[in-house]
């Protein structure tokens, strides 16, 4: 059973999140964090990811560390931490995400690919 805590908010993003969607997405978080509360953003249901939904992330997590409030992501997808690792984010992801992610399955295989990978 879930029990949802009076302190915290959670969001969950649908659909894709890319530079088409952002301006709608900001708007979602600006929101949630005008309400004063920390807030999840569960990502399990989210599809397709570009680097400009990344930053809109990025950008939510500093607003909110601004204003005193945290931000955890969950459920981040792989096309979004692979991303973030292309970009030299993975540690700014893992410190945000809430644990419920498979981000070190992620990063095994970003590992595993970067070692078999052959130079022609």
């Amino acid at each position: 059973m879930m029990v949802e805590r009076s302190d915290l908010k959670t969001i969950s993003f649908e659909g894709p999140t890319t530079i088409y969607e952002v301006s709608a997405r900001r708007e979602t978080l600006r929101a949630a964090l005008a309400e004063g509360k920390n807030l999840r953003i569960d990502l399990g249901d989210s599809g397709k990811w570009d680097l400009a939904g990344l930053q809109l992330l990025i950008s939510c997590v500093k607003t909110a560390d601004r204003h005193g409030l945290t931000v955890r992501l969950a459920r981040v997808p792989r096309v979004c931490a692979e991303i973030a690792e292309r970009s030299g984010l993975s540690a700014w992801l893992d410190a945000v995400a809430d644990g419920t992610n498979d981000l070190a399955q992620c990063h095994a295989a970003s590992s595993i690919g970067a070692r078999t990978h052959v130079t022609p």
